[in-house]
């Protein structure tokens, strides 16, 4: 089968960075800055401290399995948005996991997530896709991290969101992971990751070719 990864629509402006490699995710970045700064003399300082944080962020975001990486700019030419989000697609091999019906694998989401990290995260469940086809557990909370900006250490709170997805035939799951510092609009800020989260369409991977004898 060809794998597939969630697809989904951002509102306002984002950049792509390519995970593959070392040398992607450089030229991603490259292309994402010369497209946010158009190269302006005046910007060299901003673009070179965004580019550090671009790849921090990327490399964190390879090293923990991601297949994509998105950088958001802006939701409207007059409104920054401080945002990233991160598509993981982890893989099972396990026939009983390959076995398992819709029911029994909502369960094994909703079960999972009602356990696993911080006990007083907010859990939400909700169906989306086209015919409601993917189930989804959202997982929320607030983290605190000292961020260095020149020669600053400042301290910035953050709103996180894990969302799990899980969808049939084949069985399948994947990780969409949101991050904004944005942590005054907490209400706000799930909410528009909730809206990304419903235009989500995953098709199924294709089924192999038989070749005849």
């Amino acid at each position: 089968m060809t794998a597939t990864t969630p697809r989904f629509e951002l509102p306002g402006k984002w950049g792509r960075i390519n995970l593959r490699s070392e040398a992607s995710i450089q030229r991603s970045i490259r292309r994402v800055l010369d497209e946010v700064t158009r190269r302006r003399d005046d910007l060299v300082e901003p673009r070179a401290e965004l580019r550090r944080r671009f790849q921090k962020a990327a490399e964190i975001a390879k090293e923990g399995g991601a297949t994509d990486f998105y950088v958001a700019f802006q939701l409207v030419p007059t409104i920054p948005l401080p945002a990233w989000v991160a598509v993981f697609t982890p893989e099972i091999e396990s026939t009983d996991f390959a076995a398992l019906g819709l029911g029994e694998l909502t369960q094994f989401l909703d079960r999972g997530m009602a356990t696993w990290g911080d006990p007083d995260a907010e859990v939400r469940s909700a169906t989306t896709g086209p015919a409601g086809e993917i189930h989804a557990v959202r997982h929320s909370w607030r983290r605190v991290a000292d961020v260095v900006e020149g020669e600053v250490e400042k301290r910035f709170e953050f709103v996180e969101a894990d969302y799990w997805l899980a969808a049939r035939e084949p069985n399948r799951i994947a990780l969409l992971t949101f991050s904004t510092a944005l942590a005054d609009y907490e209400e706000e800020m799930l909410a528009l990751f909730d809206a990304v989260v419903s235009t989500i369409r995953w098709p199924a991977p294709d089924a192999p070719v038989e070749q005849s004898a």
